[in-house]
């Protein structure tokens, strides 16, 4: 509270004139910094591990790389510098980008190869009807989706389960004719040691279809089991695929639930940087007052 009298010769106490005042919020430009630019950095690397990695994975590390050379840099520089009125905004900037960079990329990378990567695979390759379950696996070697004749069957008897960690599970696909199995439904931890399977549309009779599975050795080794249990011949190069209803579903499945992850990141991020731009003001307004006399 101001003093209403005063010493000989000495001026009186004057309120803060505008010079003085207290900053009732950030300014649009520091807002975004705060705010915007981080999560930009955050949504384009998302976006690049959406839509450019499946076909350009270096130039999307690139990416990260030159944006983490720049954060760093930027943070470098703030070290060298007091902590003025936009040093503390430059440097929160820098900070949360990188933590922009770290979460996007970790988010990135958890979508990709949960989803995008089953989503670009089937996308980009060719797909096949009428597949008769008895032709060579190898003629169908660039294909992601696969619609079986009428006449195929999941051969659940002959099903076995091998695991290494996971349950890495198969059944042959077949059909009257003899020969060898060039095509197994697969899934992990679907199925028992041994005459069962449930993975994916297994139960379902309408199942006629199956979205192309990057071999995997695993998968391989439980084919090698299988031939030593039931007395099987396989390709050695088989098929393997999820045994499903409708491989287009599948495929846009992988692709909303990839999308789902990095939007969802994406948002959160966005809230959260809202909420410490709105804190990093009301701590900044703490300070002007405290500097010139109103605390």
């Amino acid at each position: 509270m101001f003093s209403l009298f005063r010493e000989p010769g000495r001026e009186p106490m004057r309120k803060a004139g505008p010079a003085h005042r207290v900053p009732q919020h950030f300014g649009l430009l520091e807002f975004s910094s705060v705010v915007v630019v981080p999560w930009v950095v955050c949504a384009v690397i998302c976006y690049m591990f959406a839509v450019v990695y499946h076909s350009a994975p270096v130039a999307v590390w690139l990416t990260i790389l030159v944006l983490l050379v720049v954060c760093m840099s930027m943070i470098r520089n703030d070290l060298q510098k007091d902590y003025r009125e936009h040093g503390l905004v430059d440097s929160s900037v820098a900070h949360l980008c990188l933590v922009a960079i770290f979460l996007s990329t970790v988010s990135g990378v958890v979508a990709y190869q949960g989803f995008y990567s089953k989503y670009w695979l089937s996308h980009n390759s060719h797909s096949y009807a009428n597949v008769l379950p008895s032709e060579a696996a190898a003629a169908y070697a660039d294909a992601g989706k696969l619609i079986f004749s009428e006449d195929a069957r999941l051969v659940v008897s002959k099903a076995l389960g091998y695991k290494d960690g996971s349950v890495y599970c198969i059944a042959p696909i077949q059909d009257d004719a003899d020969g060898k199995v060039q095509f197994w439904a697969a899934g992990f931890d679907c199925c028992g040691a041994r005459g069962s399977f449930a993975c994916d549309d297994a139960w379902d009779n309408k199942a006629h279809a199956g979205v192309v599975l990057q071999p995997q050795p695993e998968f391989l080794e439980a084919v090698h089991q299988a031939q030593a249990a039931f007395g099987l011949e396989a390709a050695k190069e088989p098929v393997f695929v999820r045994w499903v209803v409708d491989p287009d579903r599948v495929e846009l499945k992988n692709f909303l639930f990839g999308n789902g992850i990095l939007v969802g990141v994406c948002l959160i991020f966005l809230v959260l940087l809202a909420t410490f731009g709105t804190s990093l003001n009301l701590n900044r307004r703490s300070h002007y007052a405290e500097r010139i006399g109103f605390v």
